[in-house]
């Protein structure tokens, strides 16, 4: 940890001082002892020791231990200086190195040993080496064995043996599954109370140790037991009754511990499963299950999140705004649809509105009571208890003129307490919009179509639509909110601060509706593309399915085209910021928008390119598909929109940040985005060409020279962060060869090259453990 300068300086005055001190009573000691000697002298005779040699000698003593105590505080400035001017010559090359030394290599070493091991038992399992039973309890001793060594190395390398003692556990798992699945030699009952014992385990080693590293495989082995030892007679019910269990103690250890990784990773595992539950077939309108576990579920982690806020006394943070709203948004979003879901219960929701204001009522009833000195969890409580109160009443009514009524209605009230400097009113006028734009959300999905179901009852036309309509009266609305508020004149300070803050959430507000407005159009459009290639209209008005499978080509223009658009939008949100608004906060907004769609575009984009490139040179398709060149001109229509968001990005946001990190960013940015276009376009042309060896030569010999000219480039601009690209560009590039272009290795080379490699990694780890003061000796104190 880097020492602050002043803090730094300040200690070093007060060494100097008490130095000085120190010398002053060594003075006075000195003379006190010329003093008694000099008494002494005529009893001494025998020594004959004059005073002026004792005092020349005792003068001489005490100038020594001046300039030895000086060179030593000269040193000690020196050593405190040295590691700054080391830092200042290296950058962050040692602080690098020391981390992938003593931290990452380890880990590396241990997964790729585990890999290694697991290889190597499947591979006696083929070839069946030897009996079941000894492959298993081989690979228990390896376990074992890690954990003696873990042991063994604890008391001087803890963080060290903590991964050690982490791999260990990973192979009991893996082991007892390979058990349970491949030789069965445990019932069902016994593995899952072992998982469960190692799970136990894992967490009392975290505790012991006090490393939260082994409570997160102890946490990953609790929730993949159920999957990895799934079993036809088990249940949704006993898989949440499980999680449940394990929530608990969660609850326990990351109060305990106050680990709130912990919590965080269990909430997203927790609700990840539940909705891979919720959404799959399994779910089969199970809406008691649903309401039931899924309360439960919101139930912990809110009192997790009160524990930390009323017993640890902890204060209230941004990052608990978003895990306050986002798990009662989870609960309520769920609870939700599994009610609107089914006929019967769909007169329900303003109940099911109404018990959730409940819930949070009580909450805020238990924090006042406790009387916290930090006010914003009690007012944020009290703001979603609101919220709930009022969604009550739209949800029973229809959502089109909800949203309609709410804009109007809030655009007037905004006008008249502008107006009059009524505060209340104004309050409420701000509450109102965001409740609007709640109930517009509501309505984008109201003329969406079921295409995966037998029949369509009616299609709606784009833009000329109850849902544009509505959406668009409340787009009005809301500039007109915008401009009232710009060109009110607020006299008092606490005016001005309030709309700051108003002024910065309601125009993100009104870009998004705006965005979102126009974004559920397209896909109406291609929905109704979709309608007319896949289905039939007949005399009575109803659409019928002709094909068993939808024209997923059309899936997939509409993904691009939505991908275009948001390119366009954010384009032209650059340039407007850029001409006429001028806000660099807004730029920096727009900068993180900017790098999603770019990263979007990447991944999500160039795959849905692929995929009709692919149905352009398939023979066999449905007659519902309508293949032609376009399948291979929509490429470069969208690159040309990519390039520019590419160029808005540039000359429009990162040149008026023009902060060294943004453009090293944007400029790593850029090189990763001409890495993977030119390496799609040469995939495209050689699947165009009918080349089999698409994935494997071409690719790395790209990289390749990609490699070579960034590193050219780097060295002539002097940009270290483009070189550092490079050399990564080049180890993929190896590991490419290595893993995928060379792969005619057999089963045993493989398994001796990853253990040997893990082993190697971990020796690698423990040399810069055991001897980092020999490696970094300079740097120690700096780094720590």
């Amino acid at each position: 940890m880097e020492i602050n300068k002043s803090e730094k300086h300040a200690l070093l005055e007060k060494l100097n001082q008490l130095l000085k001190r120190q010398s002053q009573f060594q003075q006075e000691i000195n003379e006190l002892q010329r003093q008694i000697i000099s008494l002494n002298v005529s009893e001494l005779k025998s020594e004959e020791i004059s005073e002026s040699t004792l005092k020349k000698q005792t003068q001489q003593k005490s100038s020594a231990e001046l300039i030895t105590r000086k060179t030593y505080f000269e040193q000690l400035n020196h050593q405190a200086k040295k590691p700054e001017k080391e830092r200042t010559k290296t950058g962050i090359n040692v602080e690098i190195e020391k981390f992938i030394g003593e931290n990452l290599i380890n880990k590396i070493g241990i997964a790729v040993l585990i890999i290694g091991v697991g290889i190597g038992a499947k591979y006696a399992i083929d070839n069946n080496l030897i009996s079941p039973l000894v492959r298993i309890i081989l690979g228990y001793l390896v376990g074992g064995t890690l954990a003696l060594f873990a042991l063994r190395l604890k008391k001087r390398y803890i963080n060290f043996s903590a991964v050690l003692f982490s791999g260990a556990m990973a192979i009991f798992y893996f082991i007892s599954y390979a058990a349970y699945t491949y030789y069965s030699l445990f019932p069902y009952v016994i593995a899952f109370i072992l998982m469960v014992l190692f799970t136990v385990a894992t967490v009392m080693l975290a505790l012991y140790y006090d490393r939260q590293v082994i409570a997160h495989f102890g946490l990953a082995g609790a929730y993949i037991v159920p999957f990895i030892l799934y079993s036809p007679v088990s249940s949704a019910v006993v898989l949440f009754t499980y999680m449940l269990i394990i929530n608990l103690g969660i609850l326990f250890i990351s109060t305990k511990k106050q680990w709130k990784p912990l919590n965080y990773i269990a909430f997203v595992a927790t609700w990840a499963i539940f909705f891979s539950w919720f959404a799959s077939k399994n779910y089969n309108n199970q809406l008691g299950i649903a309401l039931i576990y899924g309360s439960m579920f919101f139930v912990i982690f809110y009192l997790v999140f009160l524990s930390y806020k009323l017993i640890l006394k902890e204060k209230f943070r941004i990052d608990d705004i978003s895990f306050l709203l986002l798990n009662s948004a989870i609960i309520y979003i769920v609870g939700y649809v599994a009610i609107d879901a089914q006929e019967n219960t769909k007169e329900y929701l303003g109940l099911f509105t109404m018990i959730n204001a409940f819930l949070h009522g009580i909450t805020c009833y238990l924090i006042y009571k406790s009387k916290p000195q930090d006010k914003k969890l009690f007012y944020w409580t009290i703001g979603i208890v609101i919220a709930f109160l009022t969604i009550t009443i739209p949800v029973q009514f229809n959502g089109y003129y909800t949203a309609i009524i709410w804009s109007i209605g809030t655009a007037l009230l905004f006008l008249y307490a502008k107006s009059k400097k009524i505060n209340v009113y104004e309050n409420i006028a701000s509450g109102l919009i965001f409740l609007t734009a709640i109930a517009t959300l509501t309505i984008w999905n109201t003329t969406s179509y079921n295409l995966y179901g037998n029949e369509i009852e009616k299609l709606y036309s784009p833009v000329f639509n109850m849902e544009f309509l509505s959406s668009f009266i409340v787009i009005l609305s809301f500039i007109f909110i915008f401009y009232i508020n710009r060109k009110s004149n607020l006299a008092q300070k606490e005016k001005l601060a309030k709309t700051n803050l108003f002024e910065v959430a309601f125009p993100l507000l009104t870009l998004f509706i705006i965005y979102f407005t126009f974004f559920t159009q397209i896909s109406l459009y291609w929905n109704n593309v979709q309608v007319h290639t896949s289905f039939e209209l007949y005399t009575d008005g109803i659409w019928e399915k002709q094909f068993k499978l939808l024209n997923q080509d059309i899936s997939r223009f509409m993904s691009l085209w939505l991908i275009n658009y948001t390119l366009l939008y954010v384009s032209l949100l650059s340039f407007v910021n850029f001409k006429w608004f001028k806000n660099k906060n807004f730029d920096a907004f727009i900068l993180v928008i900017n790098f999603f769609m770019i990263l979007l575009f990447l991944t999500v984009g160039f795959n849905n390119l692929s995929e009709l490139r692919e149905s352009y040179l398939s023979t066999n398709l449905p007659s519902n598909y309508d293949v032609s060149i376009y399948h291979i001109l929509i490429r470069y229509i969208s690159l040309a929109f990519f390039t520019l968001i590419l160029y808005a990005n540039y000359r429009f946001v990162v040149a008026r940040l023009n902060t060294e990190i943004i453009n090293k960013i944007f400029e790593v940015t850029l090189c990763i985005s001409i890495i993977w276009t030119t390496s799609s376009e040469l995939i495209n042309w050689l699947e165009l060409g009918g080349s089999t060896e698409v994935y494997k030569h071409g690719l790395s010999i790209l990289w390749g020279v990609l490699s070579l000219i960034f590193i050219i480039y780097g060295i002539w601009k002097k940009k270290n962060h483009i070189r550092f690209s490079a050399i990564i560009l080049l180890g993929i590039t190896l590991l490419k060869l290595f893993f995928y272009d060379l792969t005619n290795l057999k089963t045993i080379p493989k398994t001796i090259v990853c253990i040997s490699i893990g082993i190697l990694f971990l020796i690698i780890s423990f040399l810069y453990n055991k001897y980092k003061k020999l490696i970094f000796p300079e740097n120690i104190n700096h780094l720590s």
